[in-house]
Parts: structure tokens; C-alpha cells; sequence
């Protein structure tokens, strides 16, 4: 799971690498001077779309992509990880509704391994689970939903959590019209670096919470 969901994130780059070069984009001034003629409702139109967008399943990496492009660095990290922390609260919430039951069936074995290191370490299990790429953000959700992590903790690790995959890709996402410039590649190698050291750290969890079992 781990090589495929590494493939897809190299492959999603170099689509969007290739349709830079292939069509021509607007770059992020103009496109932010669209937004801004949208008048004050369109920071919280997108904070909902993030939210309602990601406890759908939609890929996150394209709502903080576009994040950058449409609003800048700045301002479209903290839009995104805002709408992003809210979907992930409505996961969590819905999954509660549900029940360990429901949730369980879809997780499999997973579960059990979600369960362990959140009932220990919640807010560092979130942190974790957020600098991994190949672990689906809803998905992740809806499993800690159903664990015995208090909600405050894992609202507090999401939103810790997503701040450097969330500003990463809205680097990129402003600098979408020329994806080979050197902040581009910059951004790339320090989110591969933030993965090896999330798979490192949840290893580490996971390893601990086994042992204490």
C-alpha cells in the first residue's frame, strides 16, 4: 500500500508538471484577482469546500494545491488546513455516530492498530498519521472517530498536523505555471523528507504501543 500510494503522488506531480507545460495558466496574481472580485464570500465557500470535500473522500492534496494557487501561501494554508480540520471533525463525529461496529468492517486489522496508539499517544498519533501520504486523510478520520482519542486532542494533532503537507502543497500550487523552479523542487524534497519521517515515527508508535500491550 505504502509503494502504490507513493506512485500515485509521483504520478499526480508529473500530470501536473506536464499540463503546466502543455497549457497555459493563468498564474496565481490573476487568478487571485478573480477570487477577490468574488467578493468576502469566497475564503469561506472554500473553507467549506475543504471541509464537505475531504469527509467525502476527496483528495486533499488537490484542495491545498488549489489552496495556493487561488489565494497564495499564506492565506490559502490557513483556509485550507481550517476547512480541513472541520472535515476531519465531521469524520470524526459521523464515525461516532456510527459505531465501533461499522467502522470496524471497513477498517479491518487496521482498526486494531489504529486503536492501540491513539488510546495512548492521541495527539501524537495524529501528528503522525498526518505526515503520511499513503494513509487516506477520511479514511483516518473515520478510524480515529471510532478509537478512545478524545476529540480535543485530535482536533488539536489534525491542525498541528497538516500545517506542513497543507503549506508544501500550496507552495507548489502557487508556483503551478512553473513547477521546475527551485521553491517548487524545494517543496517536493521537503514533503518527501516529512513522509520518510512519519512512516519512522508511526513505526516507533506503533512498535511501543505492541510492547505495552
Amino acid at each position: 500500500m505504502r509503494r502504490a500510494g507513493l506512485v500515485l503522488l509521483v504520478l499526480l506531480v508529473a500530470a501536473m508538471a506536464v499540463a503546466a507545460q502543455l497549457v497555459d495558466l493563468p498564474d496565481g496574481a490573476e487568478l487571485r484577482a478573480l477570487v477577490d472580485s468574488a467578493g468576502g464570500a469566497a475564503p469561506a465557500v472554500f473553507v467549506a469546500v475543504c471541509a464537505l470535500g475531504t469527509a467525502v473522500f476527496f483528495p486533499k492534496p488537490v484542495l491545498a494545491t488549489a489552496a495556493g494557487l487561488l489565494f497564495g501561501v499564506g492565506w490559502g494554508s490557513a483556509l485550507a488546513i481550517a476547512g480541513f480540520t472541520a472535515g476531519a471533525m465531521i469524520a470524526f463525529a459521523v464515525a461516532r455516530r456510527l459505531g465501533r461496529a461499522t467502522v470496524e468492517g471497513w477498517l479491518g486489522e487496521r482498526f486494531a492498530v489504529l486503536e492501540r496508539v491513539f488510546s495512548r499517544r492521541g495527539v501524537e498519533a495524529t501528528l503522525v498519521i498526518r505526515l503520511l501520504p499513503v494513509l487516506p486523510f477520511a479514511l483516518a478520520n473515520y478510524g480515529a472517530g471510532v478509537t478512545s482519542v478524545r476529540a480535543g486532542h485530535f482536533a488539536l494533532g489534525t491542525a498541528l498536523g497538516l500545517v506542513p503537507s497543507t503549506v508544501l502543497a500550496a507552495v507548489l500550487g502557487d508556483a503551478l505555471s512553473d513547477l521546475g523552479s527551485p521553491r517548487s523542487i524545494v517543496a517536493l524534497s521537503i514533503w518527501a523528507v516529512l513522509a520518510a519521517v512519519g512512516v519512522w515515527w508511526g513505526r516507533n508508535l506503533i512498535t511501543a504501543a505492541a510492547r505495552a500491550s
